[in-house]
Order: structure tokens, then C-alpha cells, then sequence
């Protein structure tokens, strides 16, 4: 009886441990969905104010930033709509408006900049021009 109630137990544990390795590791063949965290800055984005004559242009893509036209490593640190962007050079944390529309940060120096997102359609036509 102890040998049999032992071997229950043992295939039990085995059987769980294989369930949360498949879980885990191959959720899809389950059912379950991967979270997919959508970075919510990814495009273009252009302040509402000019700084010394001009606006500011921001473009982030999935893995870095543009910044005179030359990509820069960037890593995303998403928290609700929080979004801390680390460059080589400084850190950043923008809010994110609820419609995904509006950006606003705070920089030392200037205070509170927002920024707006830059459709496409605005894009190729200051392309064309």
C-alpha cells in the first residue's frame, strides 16, 4: 500500500512538472495566447513647440531610436503608460495620452515638453515639399 501511494505521488509531481514545462515553454499547444507587449511610442513624433527655431523630431522603432539620421541603441521599459527609454546618452520617461496621440515628457532644463504623433499621411506630404 505505502509503495503504491508513493509511485501515485512520484507519477503525480512528474506529470506536473512536464505540464508546467509545456505551459511555460510551449503555451500555444495549450490554448494559451503569449502576452504581446505593444510599444506604444514606436513612430514618429514632433513637439508642439519650437526649440531654437525648429520643432523636435522624435523617431523610435522597435530596436532603437533615430537621431540625426543615425540609429542609437535604445532599450523600452513599458509600465502601463509609462515608457522609460535608456539611450547611451540619457534616460527618458514619457507618458503616454490614453488615445496614443499625445507623448509627454519632463527634461531637465526645458521642463515639460509634449510632443504629438506624426501620421503618415503628414509625413509623406513634408517629404513632398
Amino acid at each position: 500500500m505505502k509503495k503504491s501511494l508513493v509511485l501515485i505521488i512520484a507519477l503525480f509531481g512528474i506529470c506536473l512538472g512536464v505540464l508546467s514545462f509545456v505551459y511555460f515553454t510551449y503555451p500555444e499547444l495549450i490554448g494559451v495566447q503569449r502576452e504581446v507587449k505593444v510599444n506604444p511610442i514606436v513612430g514618429a513624433w514632433e513637439s508642439e513647440h519650437a526649440f531654437y527655431g525648429k520643432k523636435e523630431r522624435l523617431v523610435f522603432t522597435d530596436d532603437g531610436q533615430l537621431k540625426s539620421g543615425s540609429r542609437v541603441a535604445t532599450k523600452y521599459k513599458i509600465n502601463g503608460n509609462k515608457v522609460i527609454v535608456t539611450s547611451t546618452d540619457r534616460v527618458v520617461e514619457y507618458r503616454v495620452s490614453k488615445d496614443g496621440q499625445r507623448l509627454d515628457a519632463y527634461l531637465p532644463r526645458v521642463g515639460r515638453v509634449r510632443y504629438t504623433k506624426v501620421n503618415s499621411s503628414q509625413q509623406n506630404s513634408n517629404q513632398r515639399q
